[in-house]
């Protein structure tokens, strides 16, 4: 590859590849991770020289010439400081809510009992809401998963037909009158 792919699943970023055949041309495309743990590339544009010709190809690992190229598959943390004191935040307008929720049971003469709420004062409400302001929402994760094809890596390309059926064709000359 001529370029290297370094994404995020669900996403697709741009890649070229360079074919070493003669005439040498450069492949323009795409590439996406594919839940099989592999990115799977597909190339539409052929640049050779200075034509531009529509194609459709798909990269093949050169080892076993399959479908879609070996990935390193990583987790990175890249705002992770800045979750871990959001979170702390959270918890500090969680330990307010339970307070509000908190009673006192106290026995009374004669066999009664009371209970007895206590309210947290104002600046305990005013910490709460700040906190809320800024904690992470519950389906938010600050681990991101990325994948890495390195720039470099053999592959074999797979011309196919594609929905231009002119596709990796020379274009006709002209028309005859």
């Amino acid at each position: 590859m001529l370029t290297g792919a370094y994404l995020v699943p669900g996403k697709q970023v741009p890649v070229a590849v360079e074919v070493q055949d003669d005439p040498k041309a450069v492949l323009v495309g795409n590439a996406r991770f594919d839940p099989t743990g592999r990115v799977w590339v597909e190339l539409t544009t052929a640049v050779v020289g200075d034509k531009v010709y529509p194609v459709y190809a798909v990269a093949l690992e050169a080892a076993e010439l399959t479908q879609g190229l070996p990935a390193k598959v990583g987790d990175e943390a890249p705002t992770l400081l800045a979750d871990l004191v959001r979170g702390s935040l959270g918890g500090i307008s969680d330990f307010v809510k339970a307070t509000l929720e908190a009673t006192t049971v106290v026995p009374l003469p004669g066999g009664g009992q009371a209970v007895q709420k206590s309210v947290p004062g104002l600046e305990m409400f005013l910490l709460a809401r700040a906190a809320d302001l800024v904690a992470i929402p519950k389906d938010q994760s600050a681990i991101l998963r990325t994948v890495k094809v390195d720039r470099d890596t053999p592959l074999f390309v797979l011309f196919l037909p594609g929905a231009d059926q002119t596709a990796g064709q020379a274009p006709k000359g002209e028309p005859g009158r």
